[in-house]
C-alpha cells in the first residue's frame, strides 16, 4: 500500500483494535468482549475474543470457545451464578445510562472441579441500532484468595441468593407486580379486588397463581422473598 494514501476508517479501527489487544495480553488480568446476537437476549451471548492470560487461565483456545457458543458459559460458571447470568445484562440492556457493568461469578476452569472467584467490571463498546448494549469488554479479576473469611463468603452467597430470588420476580406480568406490590403491603384480596376492579375470586386467583410461579408455599414465604428483593 501506498504510504502516501489515506488510510480507510474501517482499516482504521481494525489497527486500533489490535493495538488495544495486543497490550490486553501483557496484562495480568483476564480481559474478554462478550457479544450479544440478539438485543437484550442472555441467551444470545457469545464470547467472541478473550485475552492470552485468560486462555491460559480456562484452559480453553479461542477457537474452541467460539464452536462452544452460549456452552461455553455454562460449562465454566457455577450453575446458580449462571441462572442469575440475565439480572445484569436484562437491567445494563433496559438502562443504557448505566456506565459499568459490575459483576461477582466462580468460575471453574477447564478439567477442573473446583471453582474460583471471579470479580469483573465490564463497558459497552459496541450498540444496537436501539442503543442497547451489543459488544462487552470486561476487565476481571481471581480473588479466590481474597474470599478466605467465613463472612466474606456468605455475603457473597447471600447476594447470589437475593439475585436468584429477584430473577422470579422477571417472569410475572404487569398485573401479577401490581398485585404483588399490594400484597408485600399486607393487603387483602378484598382490597385488591377493590382497587383493582376486579372480582375477589380473580384476586385470589392472582394470589395462587404467584405464589405457585414465585415457587414459595404460601403468602408468608412470598413477602419474604418480595423483602429479599427490595419490595418492602
Amino acid at each position: 500500500m501506498d504510504a502516501n494514501l489515506p488510510v480507510s476508517k474501517t482499516e482504521d479501527k481494525s489497527d486500533e483494535l489490535a493495538f488495544f489487544q495486543n497490550i490486553f495480553d501483557l496484562l495480568p488480568a483476564v480481559v474478554y468482549i462478550n457479544e450479544l446476537q440478539k438485543p437484550g437476549d442472555p441467551l444470545s451471548c457469545r464470547n467472541i475474543w478473550t485475552n492470552k492470560t485468560g486462555l491460559d487461565a480456562v484452559g480453553y483456545s479461542q477457537e474452541e470457545i467460539t464452536q462452544m457458543g452460549y456452552r461455553y458459559f455454562q460449562e465454566i460458571i457455577h450453575p446458580d451464578d449462571l441462572e442469575i447470568l440475565p439480572i445484569p445484562i436484562t437491567k445494563y440492556y433496559e438502562d443504557a445510562s448505566l456506565q459499568v457493568l459490575v459483576c461477582m461469578q466462580r468460575v471453574r476452569y477447564k478439567d477442573q472441579s473446583e471453582y474460583h472467584w471471579s470479580y469483573g467490571h465490564g463497558v459497552t463498546i459496541k450498540t444496537f441500532d436501539d442503543g442497547s448494549s451489543r459488544q462487552l469488554l470486561v476487565v476481571a479479576m481471581d480473588i479466590t484468595d481474597t474470599m478466605h473469611t467465613d463472612n466474606q463468603l456468605v455475603a457473597a452467597l447471600k447476594e447470589i441468593k437475593q439475585l436468584k430470588s429477584c430473577l422470579r420476580l422477571t417472569t410475572f406480568t404487569k398485573r401479577e407486580k401490581e398485585i404483588l406490590t399490594l400484597i408485600v403491603k399486607g393487603k387483602t384480596d378484598k382490597f385488591i379486588s377493590e382497587k383493582l376492579f376486579i372480582s375477589i375470586k380473580t384476586a385470589k386467583k392472582h394470589r395462587t397463581n404467584i405464589i405457585h410461579k414465585a415457587g414459595v408455599k404460601n403468602t408468608a414465604e412470598l413477602v419474604a422473598l418480595l423483602t429479599e428483593c427490595g419490595l418492602n
